[in-house]
């Protein structure tokens, strides 16, 4: 008795005032929730982030969700038609705990949104993505591919969350299509759990590896008080090479982050049902 009261007091005070708040926080749109225009006044580290999210947010989707979906994507087109032009969630809104409460029929329109832009431009996506980390290796470099990966189970779980809190969940295919939608999350969440394990173990070998050689330098140093001039020159330049291959290992580094981001897309493609 209590949990219904309580209840209908959320739906009947809290959700109408936590929507208005929404409301005056964020302006009002009615263009696509994402486009390639929309891209072009950010910084290209900006721009690099938003692709790779878009595309590990939406990869893997089942056209058969998107065909799930449709009856919300429907019911907007409507309101719009009714002069109601409604509010619209951007890529970024996705993450914040407000607009993932305050209406499920607008997530999801605007989820399914996201999805059906990523299906048709995939190809042009990854171009762009390419493009950028070969054009700024130093800033791609330092893009951090889990944060990324974080950002985009936080989505896809909250629209799980959606679609079984919504209308749809009294359509028979509704089960099978959330089930496939989460069971491709964890999978990615288990890509980026190994990506930390990598670079966490990475680290640790690149520290033994120097901690190992400043041990046997000093070893050699005990039992040797004479210069080797042949061993000095061997290290300045060894110095000179790593000095000109600092500018190839960023490259190498951006080129890494964005195979990752690309692998991770490929194997959740892999995984549609």
């Amino acid at each position: 008795m209590e949990k219904a009261l309580i209840s209908k007091v959320w739906i009947a005070k809290v959700l109408p005032a936590l929507t208005l708040a929404w409301m005056l926080l964020v302006p009002i749109r009615c263009l696509p929730a994402f486009d390639f225009s929309s891209l072009e006044p950010l910084t290209p580290g900006e721009q690099y982030r938003q692709l790779s999210l878009l595309s590990l947010v939406a990869g893997g989707v089942d056209p058969a969700l998107l065909e799930l979906l449709q009856p919300v994507v429907q019911a907007r087109t409507e309101r719009r038609a009714a002069g109601d032009p409604g509010m619209e969630l951007a890529l970024d809104d996705f993450v914040k705990p407000l607009a993932r409460i305050i209406d499920q029929d607008i997530l999801l329109a605007d989820a399914a949104q996201l999805f059906q832009f990523a299906r048709e431009n995939g190809p042009e996506i990854q171009a762009r993505m390419t493009q950028i980390a070969r054009a700024n290796p130093i800033l791609i470099s330092m893009v951090d591919v889990n944060e990324i990966a974080a950002d985009a189970i936080i989505i896809r779980n909250a629209i799980a969350d959606g679609i079984e809190y919504s209308a749809l969940i009294d359509d028979p295919s509704t089960p099978t299509q959330v089930r496939a939608l989460r069971e491709q999350t964890v999978y990615l969440r288990n890509m980026m759990e190994f990506n930390q394990f990598q670079q966490e173990l990475a680290l640790l070998t690149e520290e033994a590896i120097i901690d190992l050689g400043g041990r046997l330098d000093a070893y050699q140093r005990m039992f040797n008080d004479e210069v080797d001039p042949e061993l000095i020159k061997r290290r300045v330049e060894s110095s000179q090479i790593m000095n000109q291959q600092t500018e190839n290992r960023f490259e190498e580094q951006a080129m890494q982050n964005n195979s990752e981001l690309l692998m991770m897309l490929i194997l959740m493609e892999s995984q549609i049902h």
